[in-house]
């Protein structure tokens, strides 16, 4: 049997005639009884059986109807999907960010995208960078989030907003001179230092390794936020991605530019070999809207004065 077939049987197992089901499709009575008869020359069976002027459904036809009432719930399932997608309300998205961005940006950027499309439904992951190319290329994940992301050939990176690397320390160390002043002056701290591998943790290293007086190395971690949590237990200072100092208690942290910017792009990342869904293209513009929002408002955590790290 046909879905035309199945189609015009359900019609006349839900309203009983073949003139009701005719209304009910918006067609003749005659197309609905050749439809029928049809039907039953594909099926071998008889589907009704007229007893005193009515439409009576065989045994046979009783248990098809079960299964054309799956059929079509799953045609409708399908109906509904496909106009959500159309209306860019619904469907699923795979996303990752490194585990600065996933605390820092993500939520904000999830807010901004559930309010817009609130039948959609998301995956969430922290990644570091070399596991995101690793899950965009397995097809593990649609869409993912990094700072400065290795060179690949098979993904895509565009930039969807910058930020820079400050220096975060213990509340009680604020410096109250709005001058340039030396890393040096922390240098009773210990320093909180970032794993060299990470993209940032390279960029600290290179600023560096040809500054002043330092203070002594505490402790080499792999996140940004254990970096920033340690800072505010008062344990040293590290130089952080603004944002992840900006999530940090401002009761708890003192937050400085640095004398000689050190900047860094944040990148939407995609597979090249699969086509963007106009569900990521809005989470992607959904995150760089949130890291503009947040660029502001982390520039307004900087206290006067910057740091000069020397060299």
């Amino acid at each position: 049997m046909r879905l035309r077939h199945l189609e015009v049987f359900r019609a006349v197992m839900l309203t009983g005639t073949v003139s009701e089901a005719a209304r009910y499709l918006n067609v003749s009575q005659p197309v609905v009884s050749r439809t029928l008869q049809h039907a039953e020359l594909q099926a071998g069976f008889r589907l009704f059986e007229r007893i005193r002027g009515r439409l009576q459904p065989t045994p046979e036809a009783r248990a098809l109807y079960v299964e054309a009432e799956r059929v079509f719930g799953e045609f409708e399932r399908l109906r509904r999907l496909s106009a959500n997608l159309r209306r860019r309300g619904s469907g699923h998205l795979r996303v990752a960010a490194t585990p600065s961005l996933g605390e820092s940006l993500l939520p904000g950027a999830l807010a901004r995208f559930h309010r817009q499309h609130p039948e959609a439904s998301l995956e969430l992951q922290t990644l570091h960078t070399g596991q995101i190319v690793a899950a965009l290329l397995a097809n593990e994940v649609d869409l993912a989030f990094a700072i400065a992301p290795p060179a690949h050939e098979a993904v895509q990176a565009a930039s969807v907003g910058s930020g820079e690397i400050v220096l975060a320390c213990p509340a009680q160390r604020r410096n109250s001179a709005p001058l340039t002043f030396a890393i040096g002056e922390f240098a009773d701290l210990p320093l909180i230092t970032l794993d060299d591998q990470t993209p940032l943790g390279m960029l600290a290293a290179e600023a560096l390794a040809g500054a002043g007086p330092l203070p002594t190395s505490f402790a080499s971690v792999q996140t940004y936020t254990l970096a920033r949590s340690m800072v505010g237990e008062g344990l040293g200072c590290a130089l952080l991605d603004q944002y992840s100092a900006a999530s940090g208690d401002s009761e708890r942290l003192a937050v400085y530019r640095l004398a000689r910017p050190l900047s860094f792009e944040i990148h939407a990342l995609r597979a090249t070999h699969r086509p963007q869904s106009l569900l990521s293209s809005a989470f992607s513009a959904a995150f760089a809207e949130t890291v503009a929002s947040c660029d502001t408002a982390a520039r307004q955590r900087w206290l006067p004065g910057r740091v000069d790290l020397g060299g």
